[in-house]
C-alpha cells in the first residue's frame, strides 16, 4: 500500500480549485449550451423521478447523473461539430486561395476532407479596380 504523500485525497482536490476558474467557463465554446442542456434535461428527470417515486434523495441522484451526462454529451457533440466546421472553412479557404479566380464568380468546391466529403458554392465579392 502506499504512503500518505503519494496518494491524494479528495479534499486535496478541492483545494486546488479557485474561484477564479469558473469565471472562464462561458468564454468555452460550446460549454454555455452544454451546461444549459444538462440543466434542462437534469431538472426534468429529477422532476418525473420524484413524481414516481416521492424520494427526494433518490431524484436528486438522478438529477445529477442526468446533468453529468447530457451536459458532457451535448458538449463533446458541439465541440465535434465546430471541429468539422473549421475543418471544411480552412478547404473552402485554401481552394480560393491556390488558384486565380476572377471577381463576382460563383466557385463551386468539392473536397474530401478527414470528416467525410462536402459540396460547397462561395459567392465572392466583386474586386474593385483602380
Amino acid at each position: 500500500m502506499p504512503n500518505n504523500e503519494e496518494t491524494a485525497t479528495v479534499t486535496e482536490a478541492f483545494k486546488t480549485v479557485k474561484l477564479e476558474d469558473f469565471k472562464d467557463v462561458p468564454k468555452i465554446p460550446c460549454a454555455r449550451n452544454a451546461m444549459l442542456y444538462g440543466m434542462g434535461a437534469g431538472t426534468g428527470v429529477g422532476a418525473v423521478r420524484y413524481l414516481m417515486k416521492q424520494r427526494i434523495p433518490t431524484a436528486a441522484n438522478w438529477a445529477v447523473a442526468v446533468f453529468c451526462g447530457v451536459s458532457a454529451v451535448s458538449f463533446e457533440l458541439c465541440q465535434m461539430a465546430r471541429k468539422q466546421k473549421l475543418e471544411k472553412l480552412q478547404l473552402i479557404i485554401k481552394a480560393t486561395d491556390s488558384r486565380p479566380i476572377p471577381s463576382n464568380e460563383r466557385v463551386t468546391i468539392d473536397e474530401r476532407g478527414r470528416n467525410g466529403a462536402f459540396h460547397v458554392m462561395v459567392d465572392l465579392p466583386e474586386t474593385k479596380k483602380d
